[in-house]
C-alpha cells in the first residue's frame, strides 16, 4: 500500500536547485525523465512507517538531517584506495558520486565489452544507457528510486555483447571521503548481458572515516537469454553514515543471475534486491548481514516468478549483538502461466544479545497450481550445549561463542567462488569480533 504525505521541503528543493547541474543536463529525454521523477516525489515524498513495506524502518533521520548534495569529490589518499581494490579485477572508482580516472584501471579489456563511467560514456553510449534506464525499477514503489533518478551524479554503464565471456571481475568501488560528511551522494548503474554472455560484476561501498553521511544507489541489470551473470554487493560504510542501496533485475528466458550482498556498515541501511523472471530462468540470492551497536540493517527481496520453469534460491543469515536491530523481508510471486515453478527462501538470524531484535517477514503470493515453492525462518541464539562442548575442550566462553558466531556466517563467506572477494568479506567479518577472539591466521 502507498501513502501519500508531504515530502520534507529541504529534499524537494534540492532537486530544483541541482537539475540543472547534472551528467546528461543537455540531453533532452533523460531530463525529461529527470522531471517525471521530481514531480513524483514532490507528491510522496520519501516512504514512511505507514507504509506495509517500510514498517520495521524509520527513515525519519534522513529527513532530519537535511543532508546537501555533494558537487565535487572530495581529496583522497591513493593508500586508501589501494585498499580497498580488489585484485585481479578490472575497477571503476567513484568519490563522493563522482567518476575518478585517476584512480580506475581498464587496461586489457576484452573487445565486446563496454565499461564507462556515464559522465565520461553518456554520448557515445546514449541509445544503451536510454533502453537501460528505469527499465527495471518500480519507480511508482519507492520515494528513493525518484529521488535517484532526479539527482544522480554518475555511474557506470556496463554491457556484455553476445557470447562474450569477461576474463575477470569488475569492481565499482564507491568511497566517500572525508568531505561527504552531511552530504548525499546519487550514483544509478546500468548493467547489460547480452546472451549466451558471462561476467561477474563487484560493487563495494567504503568510508574514508567515520563520518555521517548518505549514499543513495541504484543498479539496474538486464540477463538476455542464456547469459550468466554475478553481481557481489560488498556494503561496509561508515557506522555513521545512512545507505539505501537497491540491484533491479530482470531475467529472460534460460538467464542466470547470482547475486550476493554483504551488509556490516551504516547507522541505517536498507537494499531491496527485486528480480523478474523469465522462462526457465535461474536466480540465487544469498545475503549476510551483521549488525552491533545500534545499526539497523533492512534487506528487502522481491522475485516475481513471470514465466514457467523458473528456478530461485533465496538464502539470508543475519548476525545481530548489542542493541542492533535486522529486517528480512523477503517476498517470492508467481504468476498464474508460471508454471513448473521451483522457489526457495530461507533466512537465518542469530541474536548475540537480549538487547538485539530481527523482524522477518517472509511472503509468498502464488497463483499458479502447479508449483514447488517453500519458505522458512529461525531466530535463535547460540546453543548452550556446543558453548559447554567447546568449553569442556579448552575454549574460554567468549572464543566458544565467537566460534559457534564466526561458524555461522562463515556458510554464507564460503560461498563466494572469487577469493579476493572472499577475503575482504571475511575481513570485515572478523572485525566485529572482540580482539581476544577469533582471528585470521586461524583460518
Amino acid at each position: 500500500m502507498s501513502v501519500t504525505h508531504l515530502p520534507n521541503t529541504h529534499y524537494t528543493s534540492l532537486l530544483s536547485a541541482h537539475e540543472n547541474n547534472l551528467v546528461g543536463q543537455d540531453v533532452s529525454w533523460l531530463n525529461s525523465l529527470r522531471k517525471k521523477a521530481i514531480e513524483a516525489f514532490s507528491v510522496t515524498g520519501f516512504p514512511t512507517l505507514r507504509e506495509e513495506e517500510w514498517r520495521y524502518t524509520n527513515i525519519s533521520p534522513i529527513e532530519k538531517k537535511q543532508f546537501a548534495v555533494a558537487e565535487k569529490p572530495g581529496k583522497l589518499d591513493a593508500a586508501f584506495v589501494k585498499a580497498v581494490l580488489l585484485e585481479g579485477c578490472y575497477h571503476l572508482v567513484f568519490v563522493d558520486g563522482f567518476y575518478q580516472a585517476e584512480f580506475s584501471s581498464m587496461d586489457g579489456l576484452s573487445a565486446g565489452v563496454t565499461v564507462s563511467a556515464l559522465s565520461e560514456g553518456l554520448s557515445e553510449h546514449e541509445s544503451l544507457v536510454k533502453s537501460l534506464l528505469d527499465s527495471t525499477v518500480e519507480t511508482p514503489a519507492l520515494g528513493f528510486i525518484n529521488f535517484n533518478t532526479a539527482l544522480f551524479t554518475d555511474g557506470a554503464v556496463i554491457s556484455i555483447e553476445e557470447n562474450t565471456v569477461l576474463d575477470k571481475p569488475i569492481q565499482l568501488a564507491f568511497i566517500s571521503s572525508k568531505e561527504a560528511a552531511l552530504k548525499l551522494t546519487n550514483s544509478r548503474n546500468l548493467v547489460l548481458a547480452k546472451a549466451s554472455s558471462k561476467a561477474s560484476i563487484i560493487e563495494t561501498f567504503h568510508s574514508v572515516e567515520e563520518s555521517c553521511h548518505h549514499t543513495n544507489v541504484i543498479t539496474e541489470v538486464v540477463v538476455e537469454p542464456n547469459a550468466n551473470l554475478s553481481h557481489n554487493r560488498l556494503q561496509a560504510e561508515s557506522l555513521k553514515a545512512y545507505h539505501i542501496g537497491g540491484v533491479y533485475s530482470r531475467l529472460e528466458n534460460n538467464a542466470i543471475f547470482n547475486q550476493s550482498n554483504y551488509t556490516f556498515g551504516a547507522n541505517l541501511s536498507r537494499c531491496e534486491i527485486h528480480g523478474t523472471l523469465g522462462e526457465a530462468s535461474d536466480c540465487t540470492l544469498n545475503g549476510l548481514y551483521v549488525g552491533q551497536d545500534k545499526q539497523h540493517m533492512d534487506n528487502h527481496t522481491r522475485l516475481n516468478h513471470a514465466q514457467p520453469h523458473a528456478v530461485s534460491n533465496e538464502f539470508y543469515k543475519g548476525v545481530l549483538g548489542d542493541n542492533s536491530r535486522g529486517v528480512f523481508q523477503g517476498r517470492i510471486v508467481v504468476a498464474q502461466d508460471a508454471q513448473k515453478t521451483d522457489a526457495k527462501m530461507n533466512n537465518r538470524n542469530l541474536l548475540l544479545s537480549d538487547r538485539a531484535e530481527v523482524d522477518a517477514k517472509p511472503q509468498l503470493e502464488i497463483y499458479a497450481d502447479d508449483v514447488k515453492c517453500a519458505h522458512g525462518v529461525t531466530v535463535g541464539q547460540l546453543d548452550e550445549t556446543a558453548i559447554f562442548y567447546l568449553r569442556s575442550r579448552g575454549a574460554d566462553k567468549q572464543t566458544a561463542k565467537n566460534m559457534l558466531t564466526f561458524a555461522f556466517a562463515n556458510e554464507m563467506i564460503e560461498r563466494i567462488d572469487f577469493e579476493p572477494l572472499r577475503m575482504a568479506v571475511l575481513e570485515e567479518l572478523l572485525k566485529r569480533f572482540p580482539q581476544a577472539g577469533m582471528k585470521k591466521e586461524w583460518l
